[in-house]
């Protein structure tokens, strides 16, 4: 296999680069010497120079650099002839296979030279005698040299698609496990509720030491000391409170659903969320790519410039028109790298790693066929929605509590105690036992007790209309991400024709400037126009797959298990830390209580938004998405 390499450079065995002059040329083949190249003023902004990212390509340190490109490709390629020594031939080449050599040498130093060629002339080492080669065949040869190079070219070392970055996050997000540890609390706080309809079982124990004196005219007559020990214990079951205890419990019982949906809710923002930064990096990875296609077509723009202003064609208004535009895609590159690392944090925040390799965005689930299906699967489905009904739940309990407060309480309670006759010792002792049942009636408070029950109702009259405007944020929701959905996918393809006619524009635009027919600057601005054109397709392509993930979301349809079927659900019912609270007496004293729970209330009247859908027809989906 031949190996190609610069004009006045000689590749070693492991593609190390030295200087080596070359002869001047025969006659009448129009090369000039090596040692007195012609002028470039463009070379301070060459495709290398130019890199926002990357060093200055040197000649010396370019090739020597550990693991390059380079060096794998000059360690394959070269062959040795009978002799030892290969041989060489020198012919001129033209700007398009000039261009073709400005391959990607280095993944961190972008659009840097791999080979440094000087003007229209180039080196081909081949195995064997001298031997005449057309031009076309040369031009063959150096067809295969991007396959050489890609070939010693390291694989990435891992990739992750969205279903794996859903169900790390899913896992193991501190966010969605505070979430989830607020569940588990909230489910003790329901069984702190069920257990006060239990018996509450005390035992008191003492071992005391007493001393005693008696004295009668300044004489003691009697002295004792000695350890006593007493022991106690004492029962109190409730038997009916009236719906005290029950409202209690409903309380608890409320609250732990709103903490499930709450949590079922956060897991649905955070899905939203990876599906949200996952397309934000791809997004602006393609809009880096872009930034440094427009800047590396800038700068062949310019060496043309160049040639043309050398040879008396185009003027100082045309170089610097150039030169600014050059200047303006350095920055537009600067920009949309911060954008990505930006983007790069966001996923690392939400992750805990940073992105590497992402793949493809896969298929998102399907769609209802009309918004009305999507309204009435989100009115079910919303965890949002169902955190509302909650809350309006427990605010009735607190009612019921407020007017069981206010009612009597029925209780048993029970006692056994050992206990010395005497506190100075043990030697005679008693043994008693007790059972009463107690009445406890609230007569006077000063107005507590019926400004809580008050208070309650007002509570519950705000959990009700904070429930409607909680439905109709979920109906707004769903409706705005419809037709911003149904707005994206007719955007895109007419962003895809954008780019396709400014593509075609800039085609004929240079055409023409070779015929003298539009200037420099209606190319640029033509090249400016299908750069416009691709950022906004590579936007609209990441916001429609947003939208049609923020639209599931709404309607409570976005899981984890819908990218990644293997993640196992959290299930907040497995977890059971007194399976027995209130046992023996509780479940029948809950019975009896729970019959006189009053938590009525006549609510405020509610403006129900209840408009029908408008016509949301819903755009296709666009080809290829």
């Amino acid at each position: 296999m031949p190996e190609v390499t610069a004009p006045g450079w000689q590749c070693s065995a492991w593609g190390n680069v030295r200087s080596k002059p070359i002869a001047k040329s025969s006659a009448g083949t129009g090369l000039r010497n090596a040692s007195a190249p012609p002028k470039t003023p463009s070379s301070a902004l060459s495709p290398s120079s130019m890199s926002p990212t990357s060093a200055p390509a040197s000649r010396s340190s370019f090739g020597t650099a550990p693991g390059s490109i380079a060096r794998r490709t000059h360690s394959a390629c070269r062959t040795q002839t009978a002799a030892g020594s290969p041989s060489r031939e020198t012919f001129p080449m033209p700007p398009e296979v000039q261009r073709q050599m400005f391959l990607w040498g280095n993944p961190r130093l972008p659009l840097r030279p791999i080979f440094t060629m000087r003007a229209h002339e180039i080196r081909l080492m081949t195995n064997g005698a001298n031997m005449p080669m057309t031009m076309a065949a040369k031009i063959r040869t150096l067809r295969w040299l991007p396959l050489l190079l890609c070939a010693g070219m390291p694989a990435p070392v891992s990739a992750e698609t969205l279903g794996e970055a859903m169900a790390i996050a899913y896992q193991h997000n501190p966010g969605v496990e505070a979430s989830r540890a607020s569940t588990r609390a909230a489910e003790e706080r329901m069984r702190q509720a069920k257990a006060q309809f239990g018996p509450t079982l005390t035992a008191d124990a003492s071992y005391r030491y007493a001393w005693r004196r008696v004295t009668q005219s300044n004489i003691t007559v009697l002295r004792q000391d000695g350890f006593t020990p007493q022991l106690s214990l004492s029962l109190d079951q409730p038997l009916f409170t009236f719906g005290r205890l029950s409202a209690q419990r409903n309380i608890a019982q409320a609250g732990y659903g709103a903490s499930v949906a709450d949590m079922h809710s956060s897991e649905q923002d955070l899905m939203a969320n990876v599906v949200i930064a996952y397309a934000a990096v791809l997004r602006d990875e393609k809009l880096v790519g872009i930034a440094r296609e427009n800047l590396s077509q800038l700068t062949e723009t310019l060496d043309q410039i160049n040639a043309r202003y050398t040879a008396r064609y185009a003027t100082e208004t045309d170089l610097q028109q150039t030169r600014n535009r050059i200047f303006s895609g350095q920055a537009q590159l600067e920009l949309a790298q911060g954008n990505l690392q930006a983007s790069r944090n966001t996923y690392r925040n939400i992750l805990g790693h940073y992105p590497d390799g992402l793949l493809p965005l896969p298929q998102l689930p399907p769609l209802p066929r009309s918004i009305e299906e999507a309204q009435a699967m989100g009115a079910a489905s919303s965890p949002v929605l169902a955190s509302a009904r909650f809350d309006l739940a427990a605010a009735q309990g607190r009612i019921a509590q407020a007017r069981g407060n206010a009612r009597p309480y029925v209780g048993v309670q029970g006692s056994v105690a050992r206990s010395p006759l005497a506190v100075e010792n043990d030697d005679t002792r008693e043994l008693s036992a007790q059972v009463q049942v107690g009445l406890t009636v609230p007569l006077y408070s000063g107005g507590l007790l019926s400004a809580r029950i008050r208070e309650a109702r007002q509570l519950a009259d705000a959990a009700t209309q904070q429930l409607e405007q909680t439905s109709r944020g979920v109906r707004e929701n769903i409706a705005s991400y419809w037709d911003q959905l149904s707005a994206a996918r007719r955007a895109l393809p007419a962003y895809t024709r954008a780019v396709t006619a400014a593509q075609s524009a800039l085609d004929g635009a240079q055409q023409q400037q070779l015929a003298g027919q539009v200037t420099s600057l209606d190319v640029l601005d033509t090249a400016r126009d299908l750069l416009t054109s691709r950022q906004a397709r590579a936007q609209a392509e990441a916001q429609l797959y947003v939208q049609h993930a923020l639209l599931l979301g709404a309607m409570g349809q976005l899981r984890a298990d819908s990218f990644a079927p293997g993640t196992p659900p959290f299930d907040p019912n497995a977890y059971s830390s007194v399976p027995f609270a209130g046992l023996p007496t509780g479940p029948f004293v809950e019975m009896i209580d729970a019959l006189a729970v009053d938590d009525n209330f006549k609510a405020s009247p509610v403006q129900v938004e209840n408009d029908a859908e408008p016509d949301h027809v819903m755009a296709p989906e666009p080809e290829g998405q």
